[in-house]
């Protein structure tokens, strides 16, 4: 009786060591894994800093963008008006010639000789269209560059300033985002910046060759 006794006393003693041991491991434990819950909220960024702009809508609507659109149009229509006027004296000339064919006006000689002086013109004038259709089309290109840069750069500050880290971009017809929450379109805030800044700057621009 006294043996079993002496075992239950000892059975005891062990399982109070046991849970003392338990409950001080336990509390130093404890902390350090508060300590890891806590970082993990700090580092942690509940909303997403990332926002979406419509590029075709920047790109239609940023004065910037259609002053030189207008400028590039009033270019166009004054090289196509000078293109016209030489066409038409040149298809005048080309009348006159075959009037005077018909009508045995002119000599075998004359008539070859006018025939070149016209064939030479219609090559100017062939020439005059691809020149100014290429020059047109570098200029195009310049001027979608440059608004392009002016809107990355102003993308950069507004970034920088509502602390995004990414800003995309989309299309009308969707582009690179197929769907995207209207609350992280930030165009009309943006076209808004960009024509602001650009007013400052506008009358240099349209007054630039």
């Amino acid at each position: 009786m006294k043996k079993t006794s002496l075992i239950i006393n000892v059975i005891l003693i062990i399982a109070v060591i046991v849970l003392f041991v338990l409950h001080f491991t336990h509390s130093e434990s404890s902390p350090q894994k508060t300590n890891v819950t806590a970082r993990a909220d700090t580092a942690g960024n509940p909303a997403l800093s990332i926002a979406y702009v419509n590029m075709d809508t920047l790109m239609a609507n940023y004065d910037f963008s259609v002053d030189l659109q207008q400028k590039l149009g009033n270019k166009q229509k004054t090289s196509e008006d000078k293109l016209n006027t030489r066409g038409k004296k040149w298809q005048n000339k080309v009348t006159e010639y075959q009037n005077n064919l018909k009508r045995g006006l002119v000599t075998r000689s004359e008539a070859q000789k006018i025939e070149q002086q016209l064939s030479q013109e219609q090559q100017e004038i062939l020439k005059m269209k691809d020149d100014l259709a290429s020059k047109l089309m570098e200029e195009q290109q310049v001027s979608t560059r440059k608004v392009l840069y002016s809107i990355m750069d102003y993308l950069d500050e507004y970034a920088k300033a509502h602390h995004y880290k990414y800003i995309l971009s989309t299309t009308t017809l969707g582009g690179t985002i197929l769907f995207g929450d209207k609350d992280l379109d930030v165009t009309q805030d943006v076209l808004a910046g960009l024509n602001k800044k650009y007013e400052s700057i506008r009358d240099s621009v349209l007054n630039a060759n």
